[in-house]
């Protein structure tokens, strides 16, 4: 048997090493160094701004195994340079037949089912891809509960290396949406504030 290679696709604009993205899919990586597998990890937001690397980066996808593409919601689906890349990867088939796929998304709602129509994303891209949709979870309110995810996503690791069936992970809710909703108008208050917008929170300006 071959040496197993994953691959941990970072989706974040922040990059690798300095994303909760990149945190969490780390922990997944580890995992499955554990098991054996080689392990590596690639910025997807560079590989599609830099043409020099691109070619380099798609080799680099096409001989792994196991693709963990770990990454925030935007506007219930990924950011650009992630879109660009998949749709690449899907024109030339990297990796088809051959690679698995899991996906992590988190997003700053409180409610993980704001990531539902994103995961759907995932799944038609592995299939046009034709790439193995091992599944993939979405996150509610991520960064404040690093610790937890992480926990919740060690079993899934073990059996992603395994080649087991994927376990649902099993959260406590991160937190209530109230205080979400009042930390967000505090925020919103204190930026009008800078801006001398204030009396402007309350526009409607399309309702003539």
């Amino acid at each position: 048997m071959g040496e197993r290679r994953a691959l941990l696709l970072v989706g974040s604009p922040r990059g690798v090493g300095h994303s909760t993205s990149d945190g969490l899919g780390s922990g997944i990586l580890d995992i499955l160094k554990e098991h054996g597998f080689v392990t590596e990890k690639l910025h997807a937001h560079a590989a599609v701004t830099s043409p020099t690397e691109l070619d380099s980066d798609l080799a680099t996808i096409g001989a792994a195994d196991t693709v963990v593409l770990s990454l925030p919601l935007y506007v219930d689906s990924f950011p650009a340079p992630v879109i660009a890349l998949l749709e690449r990867i899907a024109e030339q088939r990297i990796g088809a037949g051959r690679a698995r796929l899991f996906v992590v998304i988190q997003c700053g709602f409180p409610e993980k089912e704001q990531n539902a129509t994103a995961l759907a994303i995932a799944e038609q891209f592995a299939v046009e891809a034709e790439w193995t949709w091992l599944g993939g979870v979405g996150l509610g309110a991520a960064e404040w509960q690093h610790k937890d995810v992480a926990r919740a996503l060690a079993p899934i690791a073990e059996a992603i290396a395994n080649g087991t069936a994927i376990p649902q992970p099993v959260l406590r809710k991160a937190m209530p949406a109230w205080p979400y909703r009042l930390g967000g108008n505090i925020m919103w208050r204190l930026a009008a504030r800078k801006h001398r917008a204030t009396r402007s929170l309350r526009a409607r300006p399309y309702d003539d």
